[in-house]
């Protein structure tokens, strides 16, 4: 009987350790893109803040990288931050050049953290960690124009596929007219479906989605979306290929721990991957939108690798400053090349917790940090004492029974 008690009590501490480990995360930036639009010549000073999650010392250098690292300057080029400072404000100066291309023009602000001495055993395996927060800088075009992209979500046998086109009105003048015809090829050209959104108009500067769903009633395999934007008289072609069959990557967790309105929280994001694959490159894209569809944040985490079978914890950062007291739906899409799932829940926040409903069950992270890991422990330490308990008194009467005899 002790023998089995020291195995469960063996596989309960690997547990704990287990979730330990995945909850590490050392450095952050928020937001992690800042969107501006073109004026010619003209100055922007960008803010950003750097996040010390783990509680460090470290010494910290900025620089920028990308096609528009030339009309950047940053303000503080080298920090250090000590162990009590959970995070920094910062900022860098985006000079406008007199002319650009028409289009999106890029730029990223990237945080290294420089090596440095510790006491701390395998302190520099892991030393020099870099993380970025995107600029994207948006000329618009003469006249009537539509920029987009193609996002293909759920695509499993026998289910709902979602084709989503966010369409950007990204020309000086508003667009009346915008659809879409999509059609699905498979590998040997062959049409297997046909299908048009409706159509809507989008302002000058406005991004609309345009949405359609297709049942995916075919075989495994890969599959290419071939659609057609029509807008105003104008058309443009996009494609891209889906896999069917392949759904493997589920969001399973939301936490977020010791949460104070208008502080950093910390979204820690569980997700599995159900495949026979490891995964490179996974990241969560989480949207967060008011009562009104507004957005309020959009959040990115680092890219992370998940092995086979297995369960990781994504993280990403929201600054909740000016954010207030309520309800607010969220779509949380989770990215690996060319794949994305989408899942859409809740956020109920409050002073001192936010509510994540929408996941199948409610999870939440209130005041004083509570945390899935310890009802996971109790419940375990729980089962321990009943298992004992019985062993306990099925030896007792054994031992009764050999004594009446």
């Amino acid at each position: 009987m002790m023998k089995k008690n020291r195995i469960i009590v063996g596989i309960l501490v690997l547990v704990m350790g287990l979730f330990v480990i995945s909850s590490v995360s050392a450095l952050g930036l928020s937001p992690a893109r800042t969107t501006v639009d073109f004026e010619a010549g003209i100055t922007k000073v960008v803010s950003f803040s750097v996040l010390n999650s783990e509680g460090k010392d470290m010494n910290l250098v900025i620089a920028a990288q990308g096609e528009l690292k030339d009309y950047i300057s940053v303000s503080t080029p080298a920090i250090s931050m000590s162990s009590g400072e959970s995070s920094k404000a910062l900022n860098y100066v985006i000079n406008m050049p007199g002319d650009l291309e028409p289009g999106l023009h890029t730029a990223e602000i990237v945080v290294l953290q420089l090596p440095g001495t510790s006491e701390e055993a395998g302190a520099y395996v892991r030393a020099t960690l870099a993380v970025v927060t995107q600029l994207h800088l948006y000329v618009p075009y003469p006249g009537k124009y539509a920029s987009a992209d193609l996002k293909v979500v759920g695509a499993n046998e026998g289910k709902e596929v979602t084709f989503i086109l966010p369409v950007v009105s990204a020309g000086k003048f508003d667009l009346v007219s915008v659809s879409a015809n999509i059609e699905v090829l498979d590998s040997l050209n062959k049409s297997v479906g046909s299908f048009n959104t409706a159509e809507v108009s989008i302002p000058s500067g406005q991004k609309e989605d345009l949405i359609s769903k297709w049942n995916a009633n075919v075989p495994r395999g890969v599959y290419r979306a071939v659609v057609t934007l029509m807008y105003d008289g104008e058309s443009k072609m996009l494609s891209k290929n889906f896999n069917v069959g392949d759904g493997v990557l589920e969001l399973q967790n939301i936490e977020v721990r010791d949460f104070s309105l208008g502080d950093i929280a910390k979204m820690e994001m569980l997700v599995e991957n159900g495949g026979d694959v490891p995964l490179e490159g996974v990241y969560v894209e989480t949207e967060i939108l008011n009562a009104e569809g507004g957005v309020v944040a959009q959040l990115k985490s680092p890219n992370y690798n998940i092995a086979a079978l297995a369960k990781e914890v994504l993280v990403s950062y929201w600054d909740t400053k000016g954010v207030r007291v309520g309800t607010y739906d969220t779509n949380v899409r989770i990215r690996h090349e060319n794949d994305s799932v989408i899942s859409s829940v809740q956020l109920k926040v409050a002073e001192n917790y936010v509510e994540v409903i929408g996941l199948g069950y409610v999870i939440s992270s209130g005041e004083g940090g509570s945390n899935t890991l310890i009802v996971i422990l109790i419940i375990g330490i729980g089962v321990l004492i009943l298992i004992n308990l019985l062993w306990f008194f099925l030896f007792r009467k054994r031992l009764k029974g050999r004594g009446a005899a």
